[in-house]
């Protein structure tokens, strides 16, 4: 266990920076020499530093921590333009080389004459985090109810939440996307600029809503592409999740109305969704096994949202499940007596980092509205259920259970500074209402792509927009891309 600013390596050797750091400047170094375990091979270019930060800003001069910092400098030489900050996913990971990653990508030629600057934000990566371990699940019998299985994961959560916040609670309460963005306006600080550039992706929007929210005035162009809402409120999120879902289930639900007088689920969408739906509610009531699978409410979902090339040993499974039997040709099987963790959502732009849980449940929780208890959970799932027997529900976050903090949120705002957000009509993992309901908080230009990608702007045909951006400041609103469906 690391503990925050208690003088313990953060796995930067040297390039400290003890003080001020918009007095002291900053100590640079490549990441490939002063970062232990590196983990892109061959790199010449990416340099590495520490930025000394309060852990409370209300306090500046009270206790410090270690903040992680990368630059890959402009290959025209020394830039005169306002340096780009990225941050490219999470929360939980280490984004220390998205910097590297902003170099390689589609937005490339943005660093000719930009210089590049990502980091780890705190409790991540190379920066000050507290190490706490998740313990064992305690599962309930495979036969056991849907409603079991999730207060399981939700006792899970508030076990770990309770546990690990008081590891260092000065630390973990001080994890709020606000002290992300004033770490990020230190960075500027030390690095002498009136004003930053920023480009967020995925969860990064998040600390990019926040820096322009506080900090406007040292703002120059932000893009935020996958864009999260401006308020996180877990039940809300997760039926609108469902809902994009819920429209990428239709043409396998019209396949098989399609094809009746063979599978006989019905000859028309709805009746095919109503009779999945009832079987579906079976399953949750009365959980089987078979097979090696626990066949429950969750399998039904799993079989409705399998790739086209497996539709066809779907609707097999289904037929037979209804039937009373068991699938003859089951996907991946879960292991009859435990059910699989609940996935994180978001954490999806580095493979390649380190994954913090605390992180990701401090700095979403902190300063989350309610969603707190398994009560208003359930009963929001619940409702979400009965509105949409099929597929509603499937959703299910328990990852602010108990969480003992509550962190004054910063609201989005309009500002001065030019501000261009971008969402994926068809993506899952940020539903497209959430740049929507982002664009309305905070006065944004919003492009629409007509694609499924989650945090893909840089390598999608839409890309020159952002680069456009950049250099003039020009917004776009309307569609880009792909095929209307």
């Amino acid at each position: 266990m690391v503990l925050a600013g208690a003088q313990a390596s953060t796995g930067l050797a040297a390039a400290q920076d003890p003080g001020n750091p918009a007095r002291a400047g900053l100590q640079w170094q490549l990441c490939s020499t002063a970062a232990v375990d590196w983990p892109i091979e061959n790199d010449t270019r990416t340099e590495c530093a520490e930025l000394t930060v309060p852990v409370d800003y209300a306090k500046p001069e009270g206790r410090k921590i270690k903040i992680a910092v990368s630059r890959v400098k402009a290959t025209e030489g020394k830039s005169r333009e306002a340096p780009i900050v990225s941050h490219l996913g999470g929360p939980g990971l280490s984004n220390i080389t998205d910097s590297a990653s902003m170099a390689r990508r589609g937005l490339a030629t943005l660093n000719t004459d930009h210089d590049l600057f990502a980091l780890d934000l705190r409790g991540t990566g190379y920066s000050d985090h507290v190490d706490c371990g998740e313990n064992p699940r305690t599962e309930p019998a495979p036969t056991a109810p849907e409603k079991k299985f999730k207060k399981a994961d939700f006792d899970q959560q508030a076990e770990f939440n309770n546990r690990c916040a008081a590891v260092d609670p000065e630390f973990v309460r001080q994890i709020t996307p606000e002290n992300a963005a004033r770490d990020i306006d230190r960075l500027r600080a030390a690095l002498g600029a009136e004003k930053i550039n920023f480009y967020g992706a995925s969860f990064g929007t998040a600390i990019g809503m926040a820096y322009r929210s506080l900090f406007d005035r040292h703002t120059k162009r932000m893009w935020l592409d996958s864009v999260l809402p401006p308020t996180v409120h877990w039940p809300t999120m997760d039926g609108e999740t469902e809902a994009a879902g819920n429209r990428s289930a239709a043409p396998f639900l019209a396949w098989l109305a399609q094809r009746d007088a063979e599978h006989h689920l019905g000859a028309d969408e709805s009746t095919v969704r109503s009779r999945l739906g009832d079987l579906r509610s079976e399953l949750e009531r009365k959980p089987r096994t078979g097979g090696g699978v626990r066949l429950d409410g969750n399998w039904v979902i799993e079989q409705v949202y399998r790739p086209q090339e497996e539709w066809a040993d779907a609707a097999k499974s289904l037929v037979a499940v209804r039937d009373g039997g068991t699938p003859p040709t089951p996907p991946a099987p879960r292991a009859e007596t435990a059910a699989p963790a609940p996935v994180r959502p978001l954490g999806l732009s580095n493979p390649r980092s380190r994954f913090n849980t605390l992180q990701y449940n401090a700095i979403l929780c902190n300063t989350a509205a309610a969603s707190r208890g398994f009560g208003e959970l359930w009963a929001a799932r619940e409702a979400r259920r009965e509105a949409d027997p099929l597929t509603g529900g499937a959703h299910f976050s328990p990852w602010c259970a108990k969480w003992p903090y509550k962190v004054p949120a910063a609201k989005p705002a309009y500002g001065k500074s030019a501000l261009q957000l971008s969402g994926h009509l068809y993506e899952n993992v940020t539903p497209h209402v959430w740049a929507e309901r982002a664009r309305d908080a905070t006065g944004g230009a919003l492009l629409t792509l007509l694609d499924d990608g989650h945090a893909t702007l840089p390598s999608s045909p839409c890309a020159d927009k952002a680069i456009t951006f950049f250099r003039t400041g020009r917004t776009v609103e309307g569609t880009c891309g792909g095929q209307q469906r």
